[in-house]
């Protein structure tokens, strides 16, 4: 078992969503704090974030919340797992916070597939004073368009592919130890990592929270939009930063080649770090992230 605990939440909100499914919201840290909003990539979970966001808490009012069928959330019907829906679900859990625990700027804190839905949101809607931008997938160093296609293609028929049954939740962070793209987590985060990705299943055993199906789905829509991101950041003028994972390690996205965008992204990148550098350097991240809230009068 994990020696990380995520503790419980100070408040919960159902926020509702337009197709009357449910999204839950949790509520961290200080309440007189600013507000920081975060979710998480594909096939993730916001709890898993917390050797991350916990470092946060003294000094942020922390609101998390899963993507629809991920984490705290029941699975939705396929036919309404795209982009665009859960866009609008980003916007209606900003509202539902609002409503709930009262109004007040909010920095988005979002992470690989979370950050082009965060950016297409306030390309829609300018609900976030700032956002930070965690190995965001705007395209790949390099790159055609074609081959950005050919990654979430491929990445769609692994998660087709991905054991989604266990017999316990040890079973699935043993498996993380001995799989390369999880090397530099500590036994800790991978034993967390099982927890808040597992759930009972009937009959026995654990199952993943995110269908796989919905997952690969995912990643079918993600092009379309990654490709259009450049576009969403001509029309937004708040404060953006983008932390990279190493460029030139596996499992990790340089956000453009162009420097103009990476001005206006202020990014920067852990070396050594991959695509889940919030889980393999939580105090380098938050080191970051306050660094930046401070530099514009957000901390």
């Amino acid at each position: 078992m994990s020696s990380w605990r995520v503790p419980e939440p100070s408040g919960t909100i159902d926020a509702v969503m337009a197709d009357g499914s449910a999204i839950s919201v949790r509520r961290h840290g200080n309440p007189d704090g600013p507000r920081l909003v975060l979710s998480h990539g594909c096939g993730l979970a916001a709890d898993l974030y917390y050797p991350y966001w916990s470092l946060l808490a003294d000094r942020f009012d922390i609101c998390i919340f899963d993507l629809r069928s991920h984490g705290w959330n029941s699975a939705t019907p396929i036919g309404s797992y795209n982009i665009p829906t859960l866009v609008g679900d980003n916007q209606t859990v900003i509202d539902a916070i609002s409503s709930s625990w009262g109004p007040k700027p909010c920095v988005g804190l979002f992470h690989s597939v979370s950050t082009v839905i965060a950016v297409a949101h306030q390309y829609q809607r300018p609900d976030f004073a700032a956002l930070v931008m965690f190995d965001p997938v705007f395209e790949l160093p390099g790159d055609s368009s074609r081959h950005l296609e050919e990654v979430c293609q491929r990445q769609a028929r692994r998660a087709r592919r991905r054991q989604s049954h266990f017999e316990s939740c040890q079973e699935l962070a043993e498996m993380f130890g001995q799989a390369p793209a999880y090397s530099l987590m500590s036994p800790e985060t991978r034993a967390l990592f099982s927890e808040t990705t597992l759930q009972p299943a009937e009959g026995g055993g654990y199952q993943l929270r995110c269908p796989p199906e919905h997952e690969a789905r995912l990643y079918e829509w993600y092009f379309g939009f990654a490709m259009q991101v450049a576009r969403f950041l001509d029309s937004i003028d708040i404060p953006l930063k983008a932390i990279g994972a190493d460029p030139t390690v596996q499992y990790s996205f340089l956000p453009s080649l162009d420097l103009s965008i990476l001005a206006k992204l202020d990014y920067d990148f852990l070396p050594d770090k991959t695509h889940f550098l919030q889980l393999e350097a939580p105090e380098d991240c938050a080191d970051l992230t306050v660094c930046f809230l401070e530099r514009h009068g957000l901390a």
